[in-house]
């Protein structure tokens, strides 16, 4: 239990990294805000992805329809990086059943400190 508890950790600190460019934001330093941004992982108890927001689950989306997500993600997670990129594979890491990681496809751009 312990070993899937710290592979989920390295996960999102993997995820805060790459997002962040480089950067790991403590959870007492996160804030919420009203709307999310672009590129943001969070967790829902839904069996759809809200409006807005994508399953995490490897999948492959089209750069020329996702091209300000592509900018935050690239090829970290795969695709081609022509015309494909992937999202983070994230099945089976959440602590709680029946809840899921989705990213945000809409939403501001992300602002570097």
């Amino acid at each position: 239990m312990k070993n899937h508890f710290r592979k989920k950790t390295a996960v999102l600190s993997l995820l805060a990294v790459i997002l962040l460019g480089g950067t790991a934001i403590s959870p007492k330093q996160a804030q919420a805000s009203p709307e999310p941004y672009i590129g943001e992982i969070t967790m829902y108890p839904y069996t759809y992805a809200p409006k807005g927001w994508i399953k995490c689950e490897g999948q492959l989306l089209d750069i020329s329809q996702n091209s300000v997500l592509f900018s935050l993600l690239g090829t970290n997670f795969g695709g081609d990086g022509v015309r494909t990129f992937a999202l983070p594979d994230l099945r089976g890491a959440s602590p709680l059943p029946n809840v899921n990681y989705y990213i945000a496809t809409e939403g501001p751009y992300p602002s570097r400190p």
